[in-house]
């Protein structure tokens, strides 16, 4: 039979309001002698605390829902990584879900984690191919009682805390290295121009081209999916647009250009330079290494957690203090007023964009 907390305190010598001020409350005034004595009888008796007693006490369950917008893949994976490993260090645990980038289903799942208790939800997709699905689900979640943040694809604007990729710069980055090797016909592979990550980072491109006097050619771009095939598919196109370097809108889409290359009997970066976005695991293992637009995983993660258990706490300060996420590397933070949602409804929304940065592997060369 599972021991109970007054078993411990039975073993301890002690009361249960002891022994649940010694797990519980770490600032505790209980003496060092007491406090031994309560943990080694946890020790012996291997007990857990009953996690549902304990919420319906606490009124917190200590978990946090995150919804991802496709079926976990390695963007996905790295990212769910580092948000699990922010939200354990911090007492959280995270359940999650996907939603096949489908408005109503984004709704079912953000309704299905507050009926289930969780303190919190990290959202990463709130705009949608259709305006309509968009608005549904930031109304959905106005009308939810709990604390949201939205992260990575997110709408142009609205009224709840976001964390995002700065596009632009990622776009803009990634172009004029290519024109700083001496390339001038570059193709651009970019996912789904529904998303405004997407609409962004082309934006991005198009800026460095103008700012170095190089007209924009719309016969230059393809538009793909973020995935190995469209990479394929992109490439004899471009290649008979006379290309000389590919930027492709996330490293999957570059594995489809390495691929598709070797069908043409192409070299890289000899015969055709490669830059992807994201920087994924593999694409330091690939040959040639990838040069890839890094995608900054950690500091995003660590940012979104961050500002959830703030708001959760209703703790964060309008003014944008507490931000730990200062820290990080190329941030741009906004903070404004908002109505946000579930426990702090006083808090000021907050806007926090991180620049991504080049990693220059192998893939690349100067004409």
């Amino acid at each position: 039979m599972r021991p109970t907390i007054k078993d411990v305190a039975k073993r301890a010598g002690v009361s249960a309001t002891t022994v649940s001020m010694v797990l519980n409350d770490p600032d505790n005034s209980i003496s060092e002698r007491t406090r031994k004595m309560v943990i080694r009888a946890v020790q012996e008796l291997n007990y857990r605390p009953n996690r549902l007693a304990v919420s319906l006490v606490t009124k917190k369950t200590n978990i946090i829902g995150l919804v991802f917008p496709v079926d976990i893949n390695s963007f996905q994976e790295t990212f769910l990584n580092h948000i699990q490993e922010e939200a354990s260090a911090r007492g959280y645990t995270i359940i999650f879900s996907t939603a096949n980038e489908d408005a109503d289903r984004t709704i079912l799942q953000l309704c299905d984690f507050t009926d289930r208790g969780v303190d919190g939800i990290i959202l990463a997709q709130s705009s949608f191919k259709d305006p309509a699905g968009t608005d549904a689900c930031l109304k959905a979640i106005a009308g939810l009682n709990t604390p949201i943040v939205l992260v990575d694809r997110v709408p142009e604007d609205c009224a709840f805390d976001m964390i995002k990729i700065n596009d632009y710069r990622g776009g803009y980055d990634a172009i004029k290295y290519l024109l700083d090797l001496g390339h001038r016909k570059i193709g651009i592979i970019t996912g789904p121009m529904y998303i405004n990550n997407c609409v962004n980072r082309l934006a991005g491109c198009r800026g460095a081209l103008e700012d170095a006097g190089i007209p924009f050619y719309d016969a230059f771009v393809f538009e793909g999916a973020f995935d190995i095939p469209s990479g394929a598919a992109a490439l004899p196109y471009l290649l008979g647009q006379n290309i000389t370097a590919v930027f492709a809108f996330n490293d999957m889409t570059a594995y489809g250009v390495y691929k598709e290359a070797r069908k043409y009997n192409l070299s890289i970066p000899t015969d055709l330079s490669v830059i992807g976005f994201d920087d994924m695991f593999f694409s330091d293992i690939i040959y040639p290494p990838l040069t890839t637009v890094e995608f900054p995983f950690k500091k995003m993660a660590v940012a979104a957690v961050e500002r959830l258990i703030l708001r959760i706490n209703g703790a964060a300060q309008a003014t944008g203090e507490g931000g730990r996420q200062g820290q990080g590397q190329g941030l741009r933070q906004e903070v404004a007023p908002g109505t946000g949602t579930g426990q702090g409804q006083s808090i000021g929304r907050e806007v926090m964009m991180f620049d991504p940065i080049i990693k220059v592997r192998g893939s690349t060369r100067r004409l």
